[in-house]
């Protein structure tokens, strides 16, 4: 930026905010580049000045509006940010369940599918194994709760992110 003065800024700029010019000032203004600046500068503060300053302001909402806003913006940040290692741990256990699950039902087919046979074994011959038959449905009810509450819990959880 160039630090240069000229005794006839402030003569540039009284005349540009008057509407007043003198020919000494034009042709003066004419051959200085410091003074061109300074009435462009000038020309375009007194236009900005005199836009109508209501209609600018009336577009513009409430600054408390926007401050609310960006801080509730600024903390739901900061609470997902938060809840992004939970939610991958979270992600984890349950995965990690699944195997778990999928495990044990692999290594105990055998078991499930005697039960199995067994079960349909009192369905079909009541008479023979009334005993059994009544174990059996327990059993049966009970596998069904143990497989049907990790699923459940399961669902819940990765819809719950959301």
């Amino acid at each position: 930026m160039n630090q240069e003065h000229c005794i006839f800024e402030e003569k540039i700029a009284a005349a540009n905010r008057s509407g007043q010019w003198s020919d000494e000032l034009l042709a003066h203004l004419s051959g200085c580049q410091i003074c061109e600046e300074v009435a462009l500068v000038s020309s375009y503060l007194s236009e900005s000045a005199a836009a109508p300053v209501s209609a600018a302001i009336a577009d513009l909402p409430d600054p408390t509006l926007i401050w609310s806003r960006a801080q509730l913006a600024a903390r739901r940040e900061a609470i997902e940010r938060a809840m992004r290692p939970i939610l991958w741990v979270r992600r984890f256990a349950f995965a990690l369940a699944a195997v778990v699950f999928v495990t044990a039902i692999i290594s105990a087919w055998p078991h499930i599918a005697s039960f199995f046979a067994g079960f349909v074994e009192a369905w079909s011959h009541p008479a023979q194994t009334s005993h059994s038959g009544n174990s059996a449905l327990l059993l049966l009810l009970t596998a069904g709760f143990l497989i049907l509450v990790p699923v459940i819990f399961g669902v819940y959880a990765s819809w719950s992110e959301d």
